[in-house]
C-alpha cells in the first residue's frame, strides 16, 4: 500500500472516531466533552449558530436539559479529504426521553461537518444539524417543522 492511502485511510479512520467521541460524550450528558470535539473557534449550527468551545457546550448543555436520556446512531459516513481540511456529511437517527414526561422523541436527520486538522489531530471547525423528520415533539420551541429542512441537494416537499 502506498504512503498516500496509508495517510487517507487512517485521516477518514480518525474522523470517524471523532464523530463517535462527539456522540459517546452527547449521550453522556457531557456538553463540554461534545464541544471538546470542535476546534478553538468552531461553529456548531443547531438551530441558531455558536462559535467557539463555550457557546457550543452551552448551547448542546440547554439542548440536552430537556432530556433524560438520548441514543444517537451514525451511519452513511462520507469524508472528502483536502489536506489539513476535510468535509464530511453523515446521517444520524437520535432517540430522545424527555425529562418529567418521559416522552419519547425520534429524530432523523443529517450532519453536515467540515473539519480541519490541529496538532492534536481532526476537530470540527463547522458542525450543521439538518433534520429530516421526526416522531414526537421537543419539549422547547428549537425543532420547529420549518427546521425540517431535508437532506442537502435531496428531495423534500
Amino acid at each position: 500500500m502506498s504512503d498516500d492511502l496509508l495517510r487517507t485511510l487512517a485521516d477518514e479512520r480518525e474522523i470517524e472516531q471523532l464523530m463517535y467521541r462527539y456522540i459517546d460524550r452527547v449521550d453522556a450528558n457531557d456538553p463540554e466533552g461534545a464541544a471538546g470535539c470542535f476546534a478553538e473557534d468552531g461553529i456548531g449550527v443547531y438551530w441558531g449558530e455558536y462559535r467557539g468551545q463555550v457557546a457550543i457546550a452551552e448551547r448542546l448543555g440547554t439542548i440536552l436539559d430537556a432530556f433524560s436520556a438520548t441514543s444517537h446512531h451514525l451511519s452513511n459516513l462520507m469524508v472528502r479529504l483536502e489536506g489539513d481540511r476535510a468535509t464530511a456529511q453523515s446521517y444520524v437517527y437520535a432517540f430522545h426521553r424527555t425529562v418529567g414526561a418521559h416522552e419519547q422523541l425520534h429524530v432523523w436527520g443529517r450532519w453536515i461537518d467540515e473539519l480541519v486538522r490541529r496538532p492534536q489531530g481532526w476537530r470540527f471547525a463547522r458542525r450543521e444539524v439538518r433534520l429530516v423528520g421526526r416522531v414526537g415533539s421537543h419539549p422547547s420551541s428549537i425543532e420547529e417543522d420549518r427546521n425540517l429542512v431535508g437532506h442537502p441537494g435531496r428531495l423534500i416537499r
